[in-house]
């Protein structure tokens, strides 16, 4: 069998060492013949050594034929007598300036919070965090601004009287926000009930649920650990000393100086942004999230409403929720803090309709007990309501029965009233008769009655006597209240989760949470541009002051990483609001059951590629700008900026030669630096404390 002999991983690695050794020496160890150095060519151009005429300024910046008077010379000058190669690199030049202002900064920025999916996700996290800095803040300020969001919404929920159910409630209210102050850096949906299903949920189950999930969270949250206390304390002396250092009586001017204090502005927000996720709580495992809630489900499995981990339903491998090979959802189905600003509309419409469930099933808030009690209570008072019914009814009658007798006593005593004045009158009228009549017919009525006859007598009927109506109306109705056993004959519905990224709703329910979400999103945008400005902007605008004053290569690199910086933040917060907007079209197909040809158009399919094209170039800007900024202070500890392009500001100001008194009077550039260095430390200083006591105050 043949073998054969491969390299090992070793003999791979001597080999990229070396190369990789061969390609840094060129720019940063030129050979002697092909480095400048200025001290040399400065003595030349002020003696006049070559055929070359230079051309001197004096102080004020105007030509100068006085060899006295010259402090500079312009870029056809340094370039004829120096030429255009950087000066040679030197090691302990290069040492102490990397250790001193990247090093500490660079080393800060392994206590981000990533807890994304993987490697590259991880690695993009980074990305985006160092290539835009106001996307960041973006992230925290939304993430501190929802927390705060979610404790008003459960606030506003009415307390209940009882003190055991007060007590109750607000333990089910800490541990709903706990959750949901977390949950931010994870998709997650909602899983609730039908309405017929809801009646006579047992708060005492979703307590617990809730509680579960708290619990597991606590023990995954991030806490102010040595490391990170030692970390930040690092950056912070490290700025302090750069600072002091950068203030001494030979250093205020000089290019390299100015760098040094430019880099430590620049890199403080770093400090900023760890400490600001600390405060705002987050988790330090990608799947803390999920593994509390299933490990919740597995012991309340009955509780509603809950969260439930977010899954991609069959309906959402269709090939339309593509665009350019990726999910036009995008960042919203990432973990990580830092994709909060693509999950806060989502977010935020998940945490209304949690809230708001919890606030219209008002069975949440009774235990069995307060329900049997409240049970009972109603019975009761049907009871004696119903005694209360009885015994009137028995009043009545008794009353009507009174008045039938008064009113059958009264009948009869007239009858016989009646009766007797008739008698009277008939006896009167027989013995009128009597004396009247003939002798023949007395005979005959003597006869009569001799005979047993006897005469009858028509008496008048009785008087009738008043009738009283009454008008009654009555509406049939059932008060007998539900009890537990007809609420447990009731088919225990089924959990509903959220799987699509809205719920459906009429357009008026939306105004309030979407307006509040947008004043959020605002509020974001400007602490993520201030801290910017007075950072990375205090840093260009110093670059920019420092003689020569102008836009030169110092300055200007500093400007494109700046200036990128927010177009990237601009471009995914766009991406994400259009993809947004996508899943809103997507969710109004899946409530009417449209069809695909009515909704998925040409505008529909345009908007998914719009969202994800605007995403990726969102992200290929912070790769190249992290990876800019990096170079671009590499360049700055090394001789390539160097030049004679560079120290005259690309040919439009001159090379100055001033020392050290000169320079700190020129342009008033000690103020300068005192100004943008006060002004950077001020603000990062604010932003650390007023996130510390704003969160330990509201939050």
């Amino acid at each position: 069998m043949r073998q054969t002999s491969y390299p090992s991983t070793f003999v791979y690695a001597v080999l990229f060492i070396q190369l990789f050794s061969s390609v840094q020496a060129w720019p940063l160890a030129p050979e002697p013949s092909r480095t400048a150095n200025f001290t040399q060519c400065r003595a030349d151009i002020l003696n006049h050594t070559l055929a070359y005429e230079p051309y001197w300024v004096d102080i004020y910046g105007q030509r100068t034929f006085n060899q006295l008077e010259a402090v500079g010379a312009d870029m056809g000058t340094c370039v004829a007598y120096c030429g255009s190669s950087p000066s040679a690199f030197e090691w302990s030049n290069f040492s102490p300036q990397f250790t001193g202002w990247l090093l500490p900064s660079l080393a800060l920025l392994a206590q981000l919070p990533y807890e994304a999916n993987g490697l590259w996700h991880n690695l993009m996290c980074l990305f985006l965090t160092v290539g835009s800095p106001p996307l960041a803040m973006y992230s925290l300020a939304l993430t501190l601004l929802n927390s705060r969001y979610a404790k008003q919404l459960l606030d506003s929920l009415p307390t209940p009287k009882n003190i055991d159910e007060q007590l109750q409630f607000d333990e089910l209210k800490t541990a709903v926000f706990q959750a949901l102050r977390i949950s931010q850096q994870e998709p997650f949906a909602i899983a609730i009930r039908s309405a017929d299903s809801r009646v006579g949920l047992d708060l005492a189950i979703v307590r617990a649920w809730w509680r579960s999930v708290r619990e597991s969270l606590v023990k995954s949250a991030r806490w102010f650990t040595a490391s990170l206390a030692t970390q930040a304390a690092w950056a912070i002396i490290a700025f302090a000393f750069t600072w002091v250092d950068a203030f001494g009586p030979s250093k205020v001017g000089t290019n390299i100086t100015a760098f040094g204090l430019t880099i430590s502005l620049c890199w403080s927000w770093v400090t900023v942004i760890v400490l600001g996720w600390y405060f705002a709580g987050v988790s330090f495992s990608k799947s803390s999230i999920t593994d509390a809630i299933e490990q919740a489900d597995k012991m309340h499995p009955d509780a509603f409403p809950r969260l439930v981990t977010y899954k991609r339903s069959l309906h959402d491998q269709d090939r339309s929720h593509f665009a350019l090979t990726r999910r036009i959802a995008g960042d919203v189905e990432h973990p990580g803090p830092i994709y909060n600003y693509a999950r806060v509309l989502v977010w935020s419409h998940m945490v209304y309709y949690l809230v708001e469930t919890i606030r219209q099933d008002t069975s949440l808030f009774r235990t069995v007990r307060d329900q049997d009690e409240e049970q009972q209570q109603g019975q009761q008072q049907q009871e004696h309501r119903h005694e209360e019914q009885q015994q009137q009814q028995e009043q009545q009658q008794q009353q009507e029965q009174q008045q039938q007798q008064e009113q059958h006593q009264q009948q009869e005593q007239q009858q016989q009233q009646e009766q007797q004045r008739r008698q009277e009158e008939e006896e009167e009228q027989q013995q009128e008769q009597r004396q009247q009549e003939q002798p023949g017919v007395q005979q005959m009525r003597w006869q009569h009655e001799q005979q047993g006859a006897h005469e009858l007598q028509f008496l008048r009927p009785p008087a009738t006597p008043e009738r009283f109506h009454s008008v009654t109306s009555s509406v049939s109705y059932s008060t007998q209240p539900l009890t537990r056993s007809q609420n447990a004959d009731v088919e225990r519905g089924k959990d509903t989760p959220i799987v699509a990224r809205y719920l459906w709703e009429d357009k008026g329910v939306v105004v309030q949470w979407k307006r509040d979400a947008h004043g959020r999103m605002t509020w974001a945008i400007v602490c993520a541009t201030l801290l910017s400005l007075m950072t990375v902007g205090s840093a260009f605008g110093l670059d920019f002051v420092t003689p020569s004053i102008g836009l030169g290569c110092w300055s200007g690199g500093m400007l494109i990483y700046w200036m990128v910086s927010y177009i990237i933040l601009v471009v995914l917060i766009l991406a994400a609001l259009i993809s947004d907007l996508w899943s809103v079209r997507e969710t109004r197909m899946l409530h009417y059951k449209m069809q695909e040809s009515t909704v998925r158009g040409m505008s529909y399919r345009l908007m998914g590629t719009i969202a994800v094209a605007l995403r990726l170039l969102g992200k290929l800007l912070a790769f190249l700008n992290s990876a800019w900024i990096v170079i671009h202070c590499f360049f700055g500890f090394t001789p390539f900026y160097d030049t004679c392009y560079c120290l005259t500001n690309r040919g439009t100001t001159f090379w100055l030669w001033l020392d050290g008194a000169q320079l700190r009077d020129l342009g008033n550039t000690e103020r300068f630096w005192g100004g943008f260095a006060s002004a950077t430390g001020v603000t990062c200083l604010f932003f650390i404390i007023f996130m510390r006591r704003w969160t330990a105050k509201r939050l």
